[in-house]
């Protein structure tokens, strides 16, 4: 079994979050323990005495239903909701990919199988020397693509994959997501067979309209993550 999978995606907003927390539930109830991260998350909220928290690694957290704290699953928080490189240099704090790799090892360690975030897509920069497409080679795991289905997919979902190709990353798959409630357009029915046609790596799932994001909606909808077990062979 593979050690782990980093979720990234076409853009931003197109439901990596939702897909990471579906496959943590999904090898859950598999009986396997899962560590998630999310290494670096920006706009985060300002709560009080808790400080930054970091909305989708808390999610994560509590899909995983791990003792990690939240500062390992993640380790580099900002509130300005811009790519990490500028929130970074906006608010005085650098990222250390030394102390996202021994973050990472040390939660690997205690579980069976790491789901791990990206932030964006593989271009994005986490500093000025640190592509997400660089992170996901210093943590050395596969990555299932997040595509959200509207017009346009087709051509991010291409040049995403094409990026990974490039910079030698395994690509496990791609997963079709609704990001907004059907509209029944010619570009959402379409879509999906005609990114199985052009891809060179296979599209393992398409998920459906999420109203929320809870643990009963991801247990739910864990069915549609059951292209898990590919990444347990």
């Amino acid at each position: 079994m593979e050690r782990g999978v980093f979720i990234t995606g076409t853009d931003t907003g197109v439901g990596k979050t939702v897909i990471a927390a579906a496959i943590t539930r999904a090898l859950k109830m598999r009986g396997v323990s899962v560590g998630v991260m999310k290494p670096v998350e920006t706009g985060c909220r300002m709560e009080g005495e808790k400080g930054l928290v970091p909305v989708d690694g808390a999610f994560l957290q509590d899909m995983a239903e791990t003792d990690t704290p939240l500062s390992e699953i993640t380790p580099y928080r900002f509130e300005t909701p811009v790519a990490p490189m500028v929130a970074s240099g906006i608010e005085g704090r650098a990222i250390s990919r030394e102390v996202i790799l021994t973050t990472y090892e040390k939660i690997a360690g205690d579980h069976d199988f790491m789901v791990v975030e990206g932030v964006g897509g593989l271009m994005v920069p986490v500093s000025r020397d640190l592509l997400v497409s660089d992170l996901v080679k210093l943590l050395d795991l596969s990555i299932i693509v997040v595509a959200g289905n509207t017009l346009g997919v087709i051509n991010h979902t291409l040049l995403t994959v094409k990026t990974a190709e490039n910079e030698g990353i395994h690509v496990a798959g791609v997963v079709i997501n609704h990001t907004h409630s059907p509209h029944g357009d010619i570009a959402e029915d379409t879509n999906p067979r005609v990114l199985e046609k052009l891809l060179t790596v296979p599209v393992i799932g398409v998920f459906p309209y999420l109203e929320e994001r809870s643990k009963e909606e991801m247990d739910r909808v864990s069915g549609y993550a059951l292209f898990v077990e590919t990444l347990m062979v």
